[in-house]
């Protein structure tokens, strides 16, 4: 059975990205059980941990700006878009 150079290409893409997905998982498992660790330790809610979030969002929303508090949001906590604005509605709602 031959291989042509464009197979071998793609399968050295392939398990490179394979291989690239595998660290990040192990990385992020890591990294949450940090986080979990930490957050044995403090008395910090997360309403404390995105006080200063949830006051940008209040301004933004406030001046009719709920694109860009959308964004701030997705940059913030790493959501989606979708999950992003329905953080954002929830958030206008809880504050009304």
């Amino acid at each position: 059975m031959e291989f042509n150079l464009i197979e071998l290409i793609t399968l050295a893409v392939v398990v490179y990205l394979l291989s690239t997905i595998f660290r990040l998982e192990q990385r992020v498992k890591t990294l949450n059980y940090k986080v979990d660790q930490l957050s044995s330790h403090s008395d910090v809610t997360e309403e404390e941990l995105y006080q200063e979030l949830h006051q940008e969002l209040k301004g933004l929303i406030h001046q009719g700006k709920d694109v860009q508090a959308v964004k701030r949001v997705r940059e913030t906590k790493g959501l989606s878009l979708v999950e992003a604005k329905q953080y954002v509605d929830t958030f206008k709602l809880n504050e009304q």
